[in-house]
């Protein structure tokens, strides 16, 4: 079995296009995967995309339409179908 390489915080928060606060923050309330040694917090890269999946939200455009319409919905790119 190999054995994946574990990340530090900084690794996360570049990975997460977020700063490493943001990582530790959201690690002192538990809201992303990771593991204590003492003071060392690290992550498993596997578990991160893992969690991300787990937290999408949105919808996913299928053939440059979103896959499901919600006129209470605020968007922030033109689909094409407002006048003017």
């Amino acid at each position: 079995m190999v054995q994946e390489k574990m990340m530090i915080a900084r690794e996360v928060a570049a990975y997460l296009r977020c700063s490493s606060s943001t990582v530790r923050r959201m690690v002192r309330r538990g809201q992303i995967p990771h593991y204590r040694f003492g003071k060392l917090v690290r992550f498993r890269l596997s578990e991160i995309e893992r969690w991300l999946a787990l937290h999408h939200e949105g919808s996913v455009l299928l053939r440059g339409r979103a896959s499901s319409s919600n006129s209470d919905q605020l968007s922030l790119f033109p689909t094409g179908e407002e006048n003017g």
